[in-house]
């Protein structure tokens, strides 16, 4: 009995101690605590139900047979106009390129035409002068050469015609000289120029001093053997024969008469 009694008082014992430890806990817990706003007296709530949409299959529409058929034949004849669009507008700027390329090699050909024209023009215009070059340098060289052979012929002619005029005239002032009487007044070295005018019968039919001596009665002599001769053979041969060199050398004859032979 008395263990009984024992048991029950440590059991009250630990009851009363755990009582005070709690107590005390508890006390510190809520002096550490922050201190908590009051909250409002009166909370007015709404309860706000909220129900899950859930999608309502829809029924199918009865759609019309012939409706489908008409849209479908819209449809296709729309599709239909577009292709045929599309293969016009191709179609159409294909002829639009082939006549480009046609016109194209139109303006090449005839650009091609044009320039051969051009050069076969250009080449029958060298060929026409080519020719008319070498055909004027053998007319040169004819017109050279035949105008070298008048020239040389001239010059034998005149050569010829020199000798002729030459021994003419020799002849002509040796008839004078040989009945020219000098007069007493003349000396050596006085020279009288006289021009002297002929027919082609070899007849004189004009005198002039061209130059006189200084001595008036020396150039009258010289006159004088002149008349005296009057006809000269050689002048009317040479006339005859030569009347070029006659015209040209000798109707009118320049003679010079110097005395050289007086005996001082």
């Amino acid at each position: 009995m008395n263990k009984g009694f024992y048991v029950l008082a440590i059991i009250i014992s630990l009851l009363l101690h755990g009582a005070l430890i709690t107590a005390i806990t508890y006390g510190w817990e809520a002096s550490s605590m922050p201190e908590r706003k009051p909250m409002p007296k009166f909370v007015q709530a709404k309860l706000v139900t909220i129900e899950a949409a859930t999608p309502k299959k829809k029924l199918p529409k009865k759609v019309d047979k012939i409706q489908q058929r008409a849209q479908r034949e819209a449809e296709q004849k729309r599709k239909a106009e577009v292709e045929r669009k599309r293969r016009a507008a191709l179609e159409q700027k294909k002829k639009q390129e082939a006549e480009k390329k046609r016109k194209a090699k139109v303006e090449a050909d005839r650009k091609a035409k044009q320039e051969k024209a051009q050069r076969e023009k250009e080449r029958k215009e060298k060929e026409r002068k080519e020719k008319e070059l070498k055909e004027q340098l053998a007319k040169e060289r004819e017109s050279s050469f035949n105008e070298a052979l008048e020239d040389e012929q001239e010059l034998l002619d005149a050569n010829d015609g020199q000798q002729a005029v030459m021994s003419v005239a020799q002849a002509i002032q040796q008839q004078i000289e040989a009945v020219w009487s000098r007069p007493p007044s003349a000396r050596n070295g006085m020279l009288t120029k006289v021009k002297i005018n002929f027919v082609p019968t070899g007849r004189v039919v004009a005198t002039n001093i061209v130059e006189g001596s200084g001595n008036a009665a020396l150039d009258r002599s010289v006159l004088t053997a002149i008349r005296r001769v009057e006809v000269f053979p050689e002048v009317a041969k040479l006339a005859q024969e030569e009347p070029v060199i006659f015209e040209r050398e000798v109707r009118t004859t320049i003679l010079n008469f110097k005395v050289e032979d007086l005996r001082q």
